[in-house]
């Protein structure tokens, strides 16, 4: 008997212990579908009358500039104080400025050979979205328990299948969720999946079969999640799409709910707090935020946040200050964390603010232009900058050591080199480019070279060498770095045009036909002219053309070349 009771209790305990492990993050049922180093197959097949309904609508198809029909709007309510989400749609962000929802259909789907029946399937994104209106390359969001209540897969009830749109290396995200997880930041896993899709008639006969890419495979944010890392989902779990970070708006609940986009339901008490937070950021004096601030926030968790989006540069996110990022109240310590989400133009690849040189040298203590309360108050508290630079140090020295990242980027790309034909016959050429060790006409901004010249300025920047650059939306690109090519260039038009008019001149002194090739073919014309035809009229103005096509051989040259010579 006593044996009996023995044995139960170590039943109940191996019970228990699973239980707990699960809780907080042990490998379960979902983890073989991610990896660095991992690919699934994943097969959709949906009816065509479903795939119809997933189509863009004839309206939004038709456009020539969706993104700046899009960005029309965006400026609008920019400029009213508006939050990131228009009157024509439901769902914040861009795409929705163009009326946009993403509506979920029907389908089937088979990942890693398990097929799951009647699930739901949407286009996901925004930018990615107005893109792939461009490109016919969308992402995906699958959700298991959208038409068959309870329905998951391998303990997920959601999953994203990313195209990667903007990133030819399909590395970026997957690179920099890793970084944050190393950074003990809790972060979506990923892995890549190839993508096929089958279109039936209503008899399921097959009508159209196709692979349509490599995705990255990316874990959703959501109450399976914050229960693997964090134990509990009990926290109130929010992703922003407003115009700035945590901003203030008001003491009435309704407007946080349209600009903080709850994905949990708060609680009364988990309401007050993010007012109270908002409020305390933006409308206290330094002092009261000084006094106050650590009783909402998760400063450590904030600044390693904070030093992982800046070392990869990710400026469609928090940094921006509109989305792209998730909030949780913690429901333990009652404190706010941040989340990062959608990093496929990380690693400095965010066109829209600054040029390439300057995200590659971003400051490390003032990134964007803007005022963001949040960062510039927190850093401002003492002993915070200091603990900040002391994270960048170290992730620069471990996760994001130069040669462990480009180690990172050799390997996954060894991985992920053999199947990116499948997004289209240029795709392994794009690849290439890509991860260059440095830029060309084609490839401005290559994932190595990023590494590289990152590393160099957060080091200059730590040491007080240099000052990094901030970045903005819109405005002029930082010219200064271009400045002696600009006037070297300026100068050889000059010397081009005076040579130009010499040749017009003695080109009809000799015929009207010598005088109008001049004028057209300069300065080949002239030199032809003066030592072939008429070297009595044109012999010196066509050593003087000789002269210009030198220069700008020699120009080009060091404009391509002028690293490898000379040095960064």
């Amino acid at each position: 008997m006593r044996f009996l009771f023995l044995n139960n209790n170590f039943t109940y305990a191996l019970i228990l212990a699973s239980c707990i492990g699960q809780a907080f993050g042990q490998e379960d049922s979902s983890a073989s579908l991610f990896g660095l180093d991992n690919v699934v197959d994943v097969h959709i097949t949906i009816k065509e009358k479903e795939f119809d309904k997933l189509k863009p609508p004839d309206n939004v198809a038709k456009l020539s500039d969706p993104f700046g029909e899009a960005f029309a709007g965006v400026i609008e309510d920019v400029g009213k104080g508006g939050h990131f989400r228009s009157k024509k749609s439901t769902r914040p962000g861009l795409a929705g400025y163009l009326g946009v929802d993403h509506k979920y259909v029907k389908a089937d789907i088979e990942i890693d050979g398990e097929t799951v029946q009647n699930v739901g399937i949407r286009h996901k994104g925004n930018g990615t979205y107005i893109g792939g209106l461009m490109s016919d390359r969308y992402s995906f969001k699958i959700d298991f328990n959208e038409y068959v209540e309870g329905q998951e897969f391998r303990g997920m009830t959601k999953i994203n299948l990313n195209s990667n749109l903007f990133d030819p290396s399909l590395m970026r995200e997957a690179l920099s969720y890793d970084l944050f997880r190393d950074a003990k930041i809790p972060a979506s896993r990923i892995g890549y999946a190839r993508v096929y899709l089958t279109i039936s008639d209503e008899t399921k006969r097959e009508i159209k079969r196709e692979p349509i890419g490599l995705f990255t495979l990316v874990e959703q944010k959501d109450k399976r999640f914050l229960r693997r890392n964090y134990g509990s989902s009990k926290g109130l779990l929010m992703k922003p799409s407003t115009f700035g970070l945590f901003r203030y708006l008001g003491e009435e609940w309704a407007e946080y709910q349209i600009g903080f986009v709850p994905k949990t339901d708060p609680t009364e008490e988990q309401k007050k707090r993010v007012m109270e937070f908002a409020w305390l950021i933006h409308e206290a004096d330094f002092d009261e935020f000084k006094k106050r601030y650590e009783e909402y926030l998760d400063v450590d968790q904030y600044l390693r946040f904070l030093a992982c989006n800046v070392i990869l540069s990710n400026l469609d996110s928090f940094l921006s200050g509109s989305q792209n990022h998730y909030i949780y109240l913690e429901p333990e310590s009652r404190k706010f964390q941040f989340l990062p989400w959608d990093m496929d133009i990380s690693f400095g690849a965010f066109t829209m603010m600054g040029d390439p040189n300057a995200r590659r040298r971003l400051s490390i203590d003032r990134p964007v232009q803007d005022k963001r309360p949040i960062i510039d108050r927190v850093l401002q508290v003492s002993g915070n900058k200091e603990k900040y630079h002391a994270y960048i140090k170290e992730y620069t020295n471990t996760i994001f050591d130069e040669s462990v990242m480009l180690k990172k980027i050799e390997s996954i790309g060894d991985f992920v080199r053999p199947m990116v034909n499948l997004n289209g016959s240029d795709a392994e050429s794009r690849f290439d480019k890509v991860l260059a060790d440095k830029p060309s006409i084609l490839e401005l901004h290559p994932l190595k070279y990023f590494v590289k010249v990152r590393h160099e300025s957060i080091r200059a920047q730590l040491d007080g060498s240099s000052l990094g650059q901030s970045v903005g939306f819109g405005g002029f690109p930082d010219l200064v770095p271009y400045y002696p090519w600009i006037i070297s260039a300026l100068v050889l038009v000059l010397f081009q045009s005076i040579g130009w008019i010499w040749g017009i001149v003695v080109g009809f002194r000799g015929s009207t036909l010598w005088g109008c090739l001049n004028i057209f073919f300069s300065p080949w014309a002239p030199a032809i002219y003066g030592f072939a035809i008429r070297r009595d009229l044109g012999f010196r103005c066509a050593l003087y053309s000789m002269f210009c096509i030198a220069a700008w051989g020699i120009w080009i040259f060091l404009l391509f070349f002028h690293k490898s010579i000379f040095g960064e």
